[in-house]
Formats: C-alpha cells, sequence, structure tokens
C-alpha cells in the first residue's frame, strides 16, 4: 500500500520525466536540502515554476 508521501514522489517523478528511483537518488544524493525543496515545491504547487524545477533536476542528473 502506497503512502501519501509515496504517492507525491511518483507524481513528481511524472512530472519530471523519470522513474521513481532515479527522482530519489537525485533529490537525496545529488542535491542539496534547498535545491531539492526548490525542485519539489515548483513541481507540487499549484503557482510554482515547473520549468525552473526540471532544469535544475537535469542539471542534477547529468551531475554539473
Amino acid at each position: 500500500m502506497l503512502g501519501l508521501f509515496d504517492i507525491m514522489d511518483e507524481a513528481i517523478a511524472t512530472e519530471l520525466g523519470v522513474d521513481i528511483k532515479t527522482y530519489i537518488d537525485v533529490i537525496e544524493n545529488r542535491c542539496t536540502y534547498e535545491e531539492a525543496k526548490l525542485i519539489i515545491d515548483n513541481i507540487w504547487d499549484e503557482d510554482g515554476n515547473p520549468d525552473l524545477a526540471k532544469e535544475l533536476f537535469n542539471e542534477k542528473l547529468k551531475g554539473e
């Protein structure tokens, strides 16, 4: 059974266009707390900036 945070993680990963394992790896291992918060907030918030979140996420995914 999925919990609320699992569902949120799945939704954010889908919006970013990656699988859940990749999303979790980037958020937990490649981002600072502030970067992770920026990515999550900009995807999840109604008035967020998903393009900014995707740009930062992809930079971290590439290891830049």
